[in-house]
C-alpha cells in the first residue's frame, strides 16, 4: 500500500467537511498502521514520510472523547493540525 500526502489531505478534509466520521477516519488510520507493522506500507513522496506519519498518528485516535458527548479534538483542532502539517 502506498500512502500519499494527497490521501492524508483527503481524509482530513472529509472529516472537516462532515463527509467522513471521526470513527471512520480512525479506522482508516488504524489500517494504515497495521500495513506499516506488516512492512507493506510505502510513503510518497518518501521525503515527506515524517509529515505523513504524523498525520496518520493524529487521525489514529481522532475519535477519542473527553465525555460521552464531546470529542477530545475540536473541529478547530483538526483544522489547525492539518495546517500545521502543511496539508
Amino acid at each position: 500500500m502506498e500512502i500519499t500526502l494527497a490521501d492524508l489531505r483527503r481524509v482530513f478534509q472529509e472529516v472537516l467537511d462532515g463527509r467522513l466520521s471521526r470513527e471512520a477516519a480512525d479506522r482508516w488510520a488504524y489500517d494504515v498502521v497495521k500495513k506499516s507493522e506488516l512492512g507493506t506500507l510505502a510513503f510518497s513522496p518518501t521525503e515527506d514520510e515524517q509529515k505523513i506519519w504524523a498525520g496518520i498518528m493524529y487521525l489514529y485516535g481522532i475519535d477519542s472523547k473527553e465525555s460521552p458527548d464531546e470529542y477530545l479534538h475540536s473541529i478547530d483542532d483538526i483544522r489547525e493540525a492539518m495546517n500545521r502539517l502543511g496539508l
